[in-house]
């Protein structure tokens, strides 16, 4: 079987969840004897050497729709992980910036109601715009979907409101961890130990960007002595936030950044932190509290996404839109120890391993489907 493996054009300069998934599902399939290449959007390409594309993230959707297209018009089977999550929680925090009628009927309404009629304006509206009407177009083109939860395959179904023939089509293939780099448990990262010494800290793994809620964590632990560790790149598309983030670690004081690590280095980061906290605006489920867990921290995640499915009573939740929120969570996971069986969960169901045999199911599925 041979695969070519196609993901958004900057996915090398500013990395993500989807780049590892792709490139550690890679990593086992190819010692399962499947051919996978993998090439960015756009590129110079032999399609005749493959048998299916397979195709990551729908959120690029210029990007995605043109890969669409050409494994279309190569007659390529085409596999999606979607990586998708509901963006609306996200924008709707910043409506109140940029219309004042979103002010108004938050102080009027309530933030709840306020969201619920947002979210509803917004989908109706949704169904005319060309980017829905994109996504939605590559969801039903796709021979296979394989989003990483239950939870996003119903969001997807819903926001896009895709036909039965398509949900039939659906494949859950959940993300997963290297097991070899977190079992035994990972030695510490001597570079973190010698910054912080042997000092517990909460820290967060992740590009420091507005969808992953960054300044949020540091106003909610403005009060908390403890250090906190930022690990990864500085988003290059979001300067001004990140000039915000900066302003804001320094009054508060003891924060670290630390540039992106490569990813064999980061089990060992994990094992010197108390908590890992990812207050995200939304995660599916958050590769970096899969790892964190793994090695043994406390949990702190969003409440927007597929969390829940992984983590159940495992972790503690919080809302992004409140400050608040975030304190007592990281309070919550900082006064617990972390539970035992959590890691154990993660190491026996979440692997690497695991997924890349789902995924391989589901080229064999595309490819029936395409010769059916």
């Amino acid at each position: 079987m041979r695969v070519l493996m196609l993901i958004r054009t900057d996915a090398r300069r500013v990395p993500g969840g989807d780049v590892v998934q792709m490139d550690q599902t890679r990593a086992v399939l190819l010692t399962r004897g499947v051919s996978a290449d993998v090439h960015l959007v756009g590129e110079d390409i032999c399609w005749s050497r493959y048998d299916l594309v397979h195709l990551f993230n729908i959120q690029t959707v210029q990007e995605s729709s043109r890969a669409c297209d050409q494994a279309l018009r190569h007659r390529k089977p085409l596999v999606l992980s979607p990586i998708y999550w509901d963006p609306l929680p996200a924008w709707f925090r910043f409506a109140p910036d940029r219309r004042r009628v979103w002010r108004f009927l938050i102080r009027v309404m309530g933030r709840s109601l306020a969201y619920s009629l947002y979210a509803k304006w917004h989908r109706m509206r949704n169904r005319s715009r060309t980017e829905w009407q994109s996504q939605r177009q590559i969801l039903t083109t796709a021979n296979v979907l394989l989003p990483n939860s239950t939870a996003e395959a119903k969001q997807i179904v819903r926001d896009f409101r895709l036909p039965s023939a398509t949900q039939e089509r659906v494949m859950v293939v959940p993300n997963g961890i290297e097991r070899s780099m977190y079992d035994p448990l990972p030695r510490p990262h001597s570079g973190v130990r010698a910054l912080l010494g042997d000092r517990p800290f909460v820290l967060q793994v992740g590009r420091v960007s507005p969808e992953k809620n960054n300044l949020a964590l540091i106003y909610a632990l403005r009060n908390c002595s403890w250090p906190l560790v930022f690990v990864g790149i500085l988003s290059p598309y979001h300067m001004d936030y990140v000039a915000e983030v900066r302003a804001a670690a320094a009054a508060r004081g003891n924060v670290h950044f630390i540039d992106h690590l490569p990813h064999v280095e980061l089990p060992g980061v994990y094992r010197l932190a108390a908590v890992h906290a990812l207050p995200s605006w939304r995660e599916t489920p958050g590769l970096a509290s899969l790892e964190a867990a793994a090695a043994g921290c406390s949990i702190v995640s969003t409440c927007i996404g597929s969390a829940r499915e992984y983590f159940g009573q495992d972790a503690q939740y919080c809302d992004p839109m409140d400050v608040d929120s975030i304190t007592r969570a990281v309070e919550t996971a900082l006064a617990s120890p972390p539970p035992a069986h959590l890691r154990e969960r993660i190491l026996e169901h979440y692997t690497w391993d695991v997924a890349a045999q789902k995924t391989y199911e589901g080229y064999q599925l595309a490819l029936d489907s395409r010769s059916a």
